[in-house]
């Protein structure tokens, strides 16, 4: 609740000014019972007819006050509701962004969307319009009870023996509630994850068709979600008639007690009007109490969730005071560096140095390792052992900003936002690339062409993930994107396996001309990185060949058996 209450005492100023509409509405309310005890009592059984367009009229003044005040109550915990609920979403997800690649490894998409959507809008709900209620039904009971005290302190006994059976139903009821809700969460979370993991990849289900498998899938999840709601139904269905009815009762007695006082002359025909009304009045709270008690329940529950992700810290944080390179050149050194991750040595002593506007080609089986050494050096892990220099500096002292903005990487999973071509290009550089630079970017990546012949051109507004685009497409778009950055260190992760040969050379022909950028290029063709000024060939993380084009085929090792297979020629030992 800590974190909560930062939030109320931020807006305490809103809060009472709804809790003074509030209080002006409960009071005009409270009169109302009041008018009826006087037409009663004075008009019909006093026969004052000059008062009753009066008392008329104090009735309509009253109804027409309470609307007033009734709105501007409502509209202030909604305001206060919607700000608070904006807030904690743009905190959780600023924290979310900030929290390092492993974090993302253990936690899948769903879970965090139930945490950014479901659950921020049941806290938004319990501190406003919920909490309105709350806060409401305890002042509006207090209020009746003092008003029905001044009429009959022995009819008040009436209300005062039901309101602990009420309270303590509400409160086995929030108990049991709280458990659910936490159960619900989860199972929201990973429904959301069965489906969205099928709608992202709806192509692949389709072209294997497993359709049946995926529909299954999502039948026993959701089965398992409404067995947890059908319990928190069943919960609910079991105690809040009991309030309801209690309520009921209550009217019962009320009458048959106050008829009884009402003969014996201890009270007015009137006062035993007003006292109805003001049992009506006292009702309500209890009726809600139920419903206010899960709201709450689901609320805190969701609270915790949203507090365990804003618990967790990222591993991978710029230091205390990080260094600051003036201009970044490009040079890059791996000093023996070895990465373990789950307890598995992923790289093992990986050294190489590579001064700025060099080429570094990287070759190896899926698994080897290629792409964790692109991780490592842009820190979405850190070493294990050894080190990693940038232009002769630790990469662990310069800032996360400065590392990461000064790289440009196309990655193997090319992923484009549901934005138009040109927006896509610029997402290095939003607000600074001008549409001359994006075209010269897409022309340098083969991809000036293909564009220009879309319904809009650069304006076409790609599909989510690129759909609508080919493969090919899709990458060159990716490699446009890195050009139109400028940035001193470029690396392509398998980057033009979905290209033809031609267009491949094309490209890194293109690369060459781009600035002086140091590249690191990682295919599975001999084609992307024989022109490199060296190649690392990997296997099981560790470095089993390495030089440039020339002298890896006079080794007649790893490299040139890879040569003779994809060139069609006969290896010869």
């Amino acid at each position: 609740m800590h974190y909560l209450w930062r939030f109320i005492r931020k807006y305490w100023y809103f809060y009472l000014l709804g809790f003074v509409a509030m209080m002006i509405s409960i009071l005009l309310d409270m009169t109302a019972p009041k008018i009826t005890q006087m037409l009663i009592d004075k008009v019909i059984v006093g026969g004052q007819i000059a008062l009753l367009m009066r008392l008329l009229f104090g009735l309509l003044g009253i109804g027409i006050g309470r609307a007033i005040f009734q709105y501007v109550k409502e509209f202030t915990f909604d305001c206060i509701g919607v700000s608070i609920g904006c807030k904690i979403r743009k905190e959780l997800f600023d924290h979310i962004q900030k929290l390092s690649v492993n974090y993302f490894d253990k936690h899948n998409t769903g879970e965090l969307m139930a945490r950014v959507k479901d659950d921020v809008d049941r806290i938004w709900n319990a501190l406003g319009f919920v909490g309105m209620l709350g806060i409401e039904c305890v002042v509006h009971t207090v209020v009746v009870l003092v008003c029905m005290v001044f009429i009959s302190p022995k009819l008040t006994l009436l209300p005062l023996i039901a309101m602990p059976i009420v309270g303590f139903c509400a409160m086995r009821m929030e108990k049991k509630l709280g458990d659910i809700y936490e159960d619900i969460s989860e199972e929201t979370a990973k429904l959301n994850t069965v489906a969205q993991e099928n709608l992202a990849g709806v192509r692949t289900v389709k072209a294997f068709a497993r359709e049946r498998y995926e529909i299954k899938k999502f039948k026993e999840r959701n089965k398992t979600f409404y067995s947890m709601n059908m319990k928190q139904a069943k919960l609910v269905s079991f105690y809040q008639p009991i309030i309801s009815f209690t309520g009921k009762v209550l009217l019962m007695f009320v009458v048959m007690v106050g008829g009884i006082l009402v003969i014996e002359g201890e009270i007015t025909i009137g006062q035993l009007g007003a006292f109805t009304e003001y049992s009506n009045n006292i009702i309500w709270p209890m009726e809600m109490l139920g419903w206010i008690s899960n709201d709450f329940a689901a609320a805190m529950a969701s609270n915790r969730k949203i507090q365990k992700v804003l618990k967790a810290q990222p591993e991978i944080k710029d230091v205390e005071q990080p260094k600051v390179l003036e201009t970044m050149k490009g040079d890059i050194v791996f000093d023996k560096v070895s990465l373990t991750l789950n307890e598995k040595e992923v790289l093992h002593e990986i050294d190489f140095v590579l001064k700025q506007g060099q080429t570094l080609g990287i070759m190896g089986v899926t698994g080897s390792g290629k792409t964790s050494i692109i991780n490592l050096l842009q820190r979405f892990y850190d070493v294990t052992s050894g080190k990693i220099l940038v232009d002769g500096v630790d990469i662990r002292e310069l800032s996360l900003e400065q590392l990461r903005s000064s790289m440009s990487v196309v990655l193997q999973d090319v992923f484009l936002f549901s934005d138009t071509v040109e927006q896509n290009i610029k997402t290095g550089r939003k607000f600074n690339l001008d549409r001359e630079t994006v075209e010269w970017a897409a022309d340098h990546a083969s991809a000036n062409t293909f564009i220009e012949q879309l319904e809009e051109g650069y304006d076409t507004v790609v599909g989510e993930r690129g759909v609508g685009l080919s493969g090919g497409q899709k990458q060159r778009i990716s490699i446009a994107r890195a050009i139109a950055k400028k940035t001193p260190i470029l690396i392509l992760d398998d980057s033009t396996s979905a290209l033809d040969m031609e267009t491949e050379q094309e490209i890194h022909k293109s690369l060459e001309e781009v600035g002086n950028a140091t590249k690191i290029i990682i295919g599975h063709r001999i084609s992307a990185v024989k022109n490199a000024d060296e190649i690392l060939i990997l296997k099981d993380g560790h470095i089993v060949e390495r030089g440039n084009h020339d002298s890896l085929m006079k080794a007649k090792g790893e490299y040139y058996k890879t040569y003779c297979v994809q060139y069609g020629e006969e290896i010869v030992v």
